[in-house]
């Protein structure tokens, strides 16, 4: 594994207004994109706009390269679409009611999830819609951002540092690191969506892969917020348990509560915050694998369902998502249509994310993992992609 042979080139993806106008700057600001590309020509790609991954490109079976990550091919894109590709911050996923208790002083946050209730993904103005400051540091691309005291709510500035590195060996490394002038709750995390079968392929190859998840147990959420009922389960005999290789199938998708995975599972480990294997997916027909490690609990396990659903087959137990004195459901904002890279339209079920993150509200639920930063201490979060090809031993790491 190394990154001595990485080249990295520079250049501009586009053009955003800029948040902090006066009549010393321009009204716009530009967002960098970086392609790393190793000795083999496989590739990444970054933009400062939300510290995102814009495409990684790596060989099939065949040696083709394919680009795997869903994504846009201009800012217009990711300004429609937030969160997709983007880093999230300064806390991933829902916080109950928008407020949280941090020594004995209560905080009210941004109530900005679809019911104007919870905090959600950092807030109306979160980590993934800003545009990072960023640069080439040697063989890697590092980025920062400061998340000014009371913005959307948190207490003290946070400074926020991450590092890319992309290898030899088409491992994508990611190292997180925050500081802050106040305690504030902290779980950034990436929400990169990922088809193996390539960005393009759709739910039909989505429904081919294989997923190994090094969870035994996980933890339920209300089904009509999404937020942890505070209760940690055992996968036994349960659609989460993942723990030897499981199909995708379309009839594995449609008897998960809500029609597919959304859900926080907790990783094995004698500690929760070890850095250690999290995930393995494969796709059988390209051959590409893809290994998931981190130093983090949990990880978020989605199929993409929240991508527009244009038949609108709705899972079975559909009715207890709705308001049942409604005569027939409400299509969600979320079913307008998405179109991708090279005019790919994106649809349900088309892609995965396997984000490596804290448990959801932990900063409200006293028996999950701790995420309070205190001034003086270095958040970390490390993050490793490790993209290969299937050979014949098919055993799961342990």
């Amino acid at each position: 594994m190394s990154v001595a042979e990485t080249f990295i080139e520079e250049d501009g993806f586009g053009l955003v207004p800029r948040p902090d106008r006066n009549k010393y700057n321009k009204p716009f600001e530009i967002v960098r994109r970086y392609t790393m590309t190793n000795k083999h020509k496989a590739s990444v790609q970054l933009i400062s706009w939300g510290a995102g991954i814009q495409a990684i490109k790596v060989p099939n079976q065949s040696g083709i390269l394919g680009d795997v990550v869903l994504g846009f091919d201009d800012m217009e894109g990711y300004l429609k679409n937030r969160y997709i590709g983007s880093i999230i911050g300064r806390v991933v996923n829902r916080i109950s009611c928008a407020k949280m208790r941090i020594e004995n002083k209560i905080y009210c946050l941004s109530a900005n999830d679809e019911n104007g209730v919870d905090h959600f993904n950092g807030g109306f103005v979160g980590f993934d819609n800003v545009n990072w400051n960023s640069c080439i540091m040697k063989k890697h691309v590092v980025m920062s951002h400061v998340s000014p005291a009371k913005y959307e709510g948190y207490p003290g500035d946070m400074l926020t540092q991450i590092k890319y590195s992309w290898t030899d060996d088409n491992q994508l490394l990611m190292n997180i690191r925050a500081t802050a002038t106040q305690p504030t709750p902290v779980n950034i995390a990436s929400n990169c969506l990922m088809n193996l079968a390539g960005h393009a392929a759709g739910s039909r190859e989505l429904k081919k892969h294989l997923i190994s998840l090094n969870a035994d147990s996980w933890t339920p959420a209300d089904i009509r917020n999404n937020l942890p009922t505070d209760a940690i389960y055992p996968v036994d005999r349960t659609v989460f348990d993942l723990r030897l290789p499981t199909q995708l199938t379309k009839r594995r998708l449609y008897i998960v509560p809500g029609g597919g995975y959304n859900q926080n599972l907790c990783i094995n480990s004698p500690s929760s915050w070890s850095y250690r294997f999290h995930a393995r997916i494969i796709h059988p027909g390209s051959g590409r694998t893809l290994e998931v490690y981190s130093n983090h609990p949990g990880l978020q396990f989605s199929t993409g369902n929240d991508l527009p659903d244009p038949d609108c087959n709705y899972p079975p137990d559909f009715e207890d998502y709705c308001d049942c004195t409604d005569n027939e459901p409400k299509i969600k904002e979320q079913q307008k249509e998405i179109w991708g890279k090279d005019g790919v339209r994106y649809q349900r079920h088309g892609g995965f994310i396997l984000s490596p993150q804290n448990y959801p509200d932990a900063v409200n639920i006293s028996n999950f993992p701790p995420c309070i930063l205190y001034p003086g201490q270095v958040y970390a979060h490390d993050v490793t992609y490790k993209f290969g090809l299937l050979s014949e031993n098919l055993d799961m790491p342990t």
